[in-house]
């Protein structure tokens, strides 16, 4: 694997009664109260709440979540402050996160006198992640607190952070007890990370820290301490660094309104931003985002490779999404992802070795078959958050939850595309306009390659069987090279074959078919001797097999040289594409439309910078231009 698993924390207290780490020895705050720490050291330090007045956003990045109480402390700063920004995004480094219910227990304790932080603790519980390495993005406060969780090593994960931070707290253990949090390479990451005028406070004055902060570029000072602390210090970045300028105006046109533009439009619009939705069918969800049910579950492989990242970091977080979203139609039961021989099982048993088995579980033939409630071929892994969504449903309650900042446009064929006086618009056949805004973003599938030909988009056209549910039911979704759901309505879903050039629907329906009997044996002859009905659909996918997100870069000015910094490429003001989900819309496109958004608005990202340039739409360019 390509990093150790989480050891969570262990719940234990000092002879004072102090929350405390025997791991490293020390308590987790001071004994004059955590609380009171954060108010006294970290906001005051850091001039909060003043300063996040007037701010579209604002970010602080913490090195040490711990319990939590710093976060809790400026959450409730800023929802007592009438003048707050708009949102907040608190960024904030764990190695040893706590479990769920060890976190419950201490803050039974520790905010038993305050109901307003027991009911923001009680927000924080509910949306605690799984504990595995990575980013973790929650949304609180209705989506205006945006707490960013970097679980595991900061020095790994700070490095891979897309963010311009304006406050920083630093609140690991103490440095005699854990040097590893208090050293220069992590001070250059506050450099990298800085916003102009960014601050930092801290409880200590060691002077290897002070000495530390000087030389990553921040004018330091120490001032009076909180508590038995005779001082404290505080900090502002000397550097200059322009930040993106947030688009004045807020609006997007966003081409395409299946599960890639209804979920960019949702988060564009929880930012406050206006969206004008252009769909060429009769209404949305019309392509692959249209079929009765689809299966939602990460990826696994042995050396956690890209795709495996994303996939775990999108599933993750669409869960959470997801249920912000009651009105679609969902089926946790769990998704069972076969192995195809005994190889593969073994394979399989050691990858689950690594993970918890809240995500993830090894399992025989015999326990599979019990989940399933049918006999299958055999074991594999099972992922008990996975399940089961009808992706129109989800569309709709996407679309729905935009309100009266979405307008939408069916039945409109756009041709043509054109810039004109910092406005992208959008024009039919006839040179009608149908829409325009300063921010474009293409998320019609295969057709967004008609206006950024660089994106190496495949066709790849799909059949999805119906079947009756007395047919095959099971009882979790099913999947060895296809997949099958349990039944909605009255139909389970059997795919995906392709449709051949040449070939026949029927044939892919036979295929299907094939497909079953691999996972089911005992799947009912009179199902496999019956076509069944199903559904036609096109998810375009991309030759390295992951998304394409991101602001389309300029080919005219991309140059050998950008190919090994994609960041550096020229870009074309204000046109982005979301699209090339192949397989897994269902799972890629929540955090990806979050991803974008963010990029669009200036804001902290949610996944790895490494995550971030595998997606990026500059990939296919640097290709070429390393192929000469």
């Amino acid at each position: 694997m390509s990093h150790p698993p989480l050891q969570a924390a262990e719940l234990a207290y000092s002879p004072e009664g102090i929350p405390f780490s025997p791991r490293f020895d020390d308590i987790y705050h001071s004994r004059s109260g955590g609380l009171a720490q954060a108010r006294n050291v970290f906001l005051a330090g850091n001039g909060l709440p003043g300063r996040w007045q007037g701010h579209d956003h604002f970010v602080i990045c913490e090195t040490g979540f711990g319990l939590g109480l710093s976060f809790l402390a400026t959450w409730q700063a800023w929802r007592a402050d009438p003048q707050r920004c708009a949102r907040l995004h608190f960024i904030s480094c764990e190695l040893h996160p706590f479990r769920a219910a060890d976190l419950s227990r201490l803050y039974a304790q520790l905010l038993s006198e305050d109901a307003e932080l027991q009911a923001l603790a009680a927000e924080l519980i509910a949306q605690w992640p799984v504990l595995v390495p990575g980013f973790h993005r929650l949304e609180l406060a209705g989506g205006q607190v945006v707490l960013t969780l970097l679980l595991g090593d900061a020095l790994h994960w700070l490095p891979k952070l897309l963010a311009q931070v304006d406050a920083f707290y630093l609140d690991g253990f103490a440095p005699a007890k854990n040097p590893q949090l208090w050293q220069a390479p992590l001070f250059k990451q506050f450099s990298r990370l800085a916003a102009s005028a960014a601050t930092l406070a801290t409880y200590t004055v060691a002077g290897e820290v002070r000495r530390g902060l000087a030389e990553a570029g921040f004018q330091v000072e120490r001032v009076a301490g909180f508590g038995g602390k005779r001082q404290m210090l505080v900090g502002q970045f000397r550097g200059q660094r322009h930040r993106p300028v947030p688009a004045s105006q807020k609006q997007a046109l966003i081409i395409g309104a299946g599960i890639a533009g209804a979920s960019l439009a949702e988060r564009l619009a929880a930012r406050g931003w206006r969206i004008s939705l252009l769909e060429r069918a009769a209404g949305p969800a019309s392509g692959a985002s249209g079929n009765h049910a689809g299966a939602y579950r990460p990826v696994v492989s042995q050396d956690d490779n890209l795709q495996a990242r994303l996939t775990r970091a999108a599933f993750l977080y669409g869960r959470r999404r997801i249920a912000a979203l009651p009105e679609s139609i969902t089926g946790w039961c769990g998704a069972l992802q076969l192995a195809r021989h005994s190889e593969e099982a073994q394979r399989f048993a050691r990858i689950a070795e690594h993970w918890p088995a809240e995500l993830l579980q090894a399992v025989d033939a015999e326990q599979a078959s019990q989940l399933a409630g049918q006999a299958l071929s055999g074991g594999g892994l099972f992922f008990p958050l996975a399940g089961w969504l009808n992706p129109p449903s989800l569309v709709r309650a996407l679309l729905a939850a935009c309100g009266p900042a979405l307008q939408t446009h069916y039945g409109v064929a756009v041709e043509h595309l054109r810039q004109q006086d910092g406005q992208w618009q959008a024009l039919d056949a006839d040179g009608q306009l149908l829409g325009s805004a300063p921010v474009l973003i293409l998320a019609n599938a295969a057709e967004a390659a008609r206006w950024a030909p660089e994106l190496a988009l495949n066709s790849d056209t799909r059949v999805v069987s119906h079947l009756p549910a007395s047919a095959s039911s099971v009882h979790t979704v099913v999947c060895r090279a296809g997949y099958l759901t349990p039944a909605h309505a009255g139909l389970a879903c059997l795919g995906s074959s392709p449709l051949r050039e040449g070939g026949s629907e029927a044939q892919a329906h036979a295929d299907n078919l094939a497909l079953l009997s691999a996972m089911l044996p005992e799947a009912s002859a009179e199902t496999q001797a019956t076509t069944p009905a199903g559904r036609v659909c096109a998810r375009p996918g991309t030759p390295d097999r992951l998304p394409i997100a991101g602001a389309l870069a300029d080919a005219a000015g991309f140059q050998p040289k950008h190919a090994g910094s994609l960041h550096l490429a020229p870009r074309r003001a204000g046109l982005y594409a979301l699209t090339g989900f192949g397989a897994r819309g269902l799972v890629w496109s929540g955090l990806l439309a979050e991803m974008l958004a963010s990029q669009i608005a200036g804001e902290p990202l949610p996944i790895e910078r490494e995550l971030v340039h595998a997606v990026d739409p500059a990939r296919f360019l640097a290709r070429q231009a390393e192929r000469g």
